[in-house]
């Protein structure tokens, strides 16, 4: 798969959100895109769905024999995608119009050392009826290096990685417990700073749907996966702090700072430049891509132990 960028879509059993995530990329202003759908073992029906879709000599789907988790699905994908920018969008989510646009300009002015380009997130909460409840606002932000990330209990959105340096890094790691299938979007961009710097656009870009389903309400996983990827990452990074991890709100888990262990130093949690500001409805600056009313019960992919990204403050990711 060549051109510009591939969105990549992994999914298992995708649900009723499916269809608006994938509207949202054929309604791109830009429209020089790849789309590949990868379903990770999927045991119900979803193709017919999709056909009107599949129908576009941009669209691809890989099915995946089993169900291999949202690591090992994405790694799939990355074996396929040779277009110079690949950028993750979850089953339950969907794009503004103006992302790729706006990205792919960004990407013509970064150097090459940039690994990940991000912006601002729009997070909506539903009922399990559908109804919005209420929306976010989260803004991301810069970073001076690995340990400001580490310190920040973030994650980025949206994930619009150069293809390079995602294979430079080997892709998403998955020598986890789980086997990547919690947080791989930390683990892998504790991996890739390391070698690369992100870059942040204050504009938003990613609209995040929060729900009933959303994979990331296992918060114990979440939570011994978050407390092993900061242990694992400083004992890479030359194993020179000790972290000081607290346990918050329904059980999840963040770094709260570092204590050089030569006693000479303590770093502690940044956080980002903007908090989450509650709004009753989106911001009237900011034209937001309304998804359909739905009614059909929801399910999130990809399957067990694996799914959509992170929500900011909900576990993994913030």
């Amino acid at each position: 798969m060549s051109n510009e960028v591939t969105v990549v879509i992994p999914f298992y059993n995708p649900g009723r959100y499916f269809d608006t995530a994938i509207k949202s990329v054929f309604e791109q202003v830009y429209e020089d895109w790849q789309l590949l759908l990868v379903d990770d073992g999927s045991t119900e029906a979803y193709e017919e769905g999709i056909q009107k879709y599949l129908a576009d000599p941009r669209v691809e789907l890989l099915k995946l024999d089993n169900n291999v988790g949202q690591s090992k699905a994405l790694n799939k994908a990355l074996e396929k995608v040779t277009s110079s920018y690949f950028i993750q969008l979850d089953s339950d989510d969907w794009f503004y119009p103006h992302t790729l646009e706006v990205l792919v300009k960004e990407s013509k002015k970064v150097p090459d050392d940039v690994g990940v380009i991000s912006g601002n997130i729009h997070i909506v909460h539903e009922n399990e009826q559908g109804e919005r409840m209420m929306t976010e606002v989260y803004k991301g932000r810069s970073f001076q290096d690995k340990y400001d990330f580490i310190l920040a209990n973030t994650s980025v959105w949206p994930r619009f990685y150069r293809t390079k340096a995602l294979k430079d890094i080997g892709g998403w790691p998955t020598d986890d417990p789980y086997e990547g299938r919690y947080l791989e979007d930390k683990r892998v961009l504790h991996r890739l700073i390391e070698k690369y710097r992100f870059h942040w656009i204050d504009q938003m870009l990613y609209n995040h749907r929060r729900h009933a389903n959303n994979h990331t309400n296992q918060i114990q996983k979440y939570a011994e996966t978050e407390e092993w990827t900061i242990r694992n990452s400083l004992k890479r990074w030359g194993d020179a702090y000790t972290p000081h991890i607290i346990t918050y709100g329904l059980g999840w888990k963040k770094l709260s700072y570092l204590e050089k262990k030569d006693g000479s130093a303590v770093l502690e949690e940044q956080p980002p430049i903007t908090e989450p500001v509650l709004k009753e409805e989106v911001p009237k600056q900011v034209t937001v891509a309304e998804p359909p009313s739905l009614n059909e019960e929801a399910t999130l992919g990809t399957k067990p132990g694996s799914g959509p990204g992170t929500g900011p403050g909900t576990g993994p990711g913030t």
